[in-house]
């Protein structure tokens, strides 16, 4: 379960860089060329989302259990943070905020779908 709590970690420091390379330099740009600050904030920002995930994971006993609420929820993030146009408006960097916080919704819901899959596969491994 560590390896795969790390996986979650890592992924969510990750992704939403790896979320704005689809659509080329320009757009990878917005978020790397700004100050160390900034880099921080958006890690920050995002982990809302993904330390709501490892929250979830001390509930499950199989790492597998962990996809059911990382896809949904990371899948949100990589969305939200790939049509993001941070040079359409001067408010649009408010998104940044707003996007981990609306990324629970998927990630409460995979949570939940996540922790009867691990109950049904315990159950089924003691019979």
């Amino acid at each position: 379960m560590l390896k795969a709590r790390i996986i979650v970690l890592l992924s969510g420091l990750v992704l939403p860089y790896a979320a704005r390379l689809p659509r080329g330099s320009e757009w990878l740009h917005q978020y790397t060329d700004q100050a160390p600050m900034a880099w921080l904030f958006l890690g920050a920002c995002n982990a809302v989302a993904w330390s709501a995930i490892l929250a979830v994971s001390f509930l499950y006993r199989r790492p597998s259990s962990l996809l059911a609420p990382s896809l949904p929820g990371f899948g949100f993030l990589a969305w939200a943070h790939y049509s993001l146009d941070l040079a359409a408006d001067a408010q649009a960097a408010i998104a940044l905020i707003f996007i981990p916080v609306f990324a629970l919704a998927p990630i409460l819901v995979g949570a939940a779908i996540g922790y009867l899959i691990d109950r049904r596969a315990g159950s089924q491994g003691v019979a």
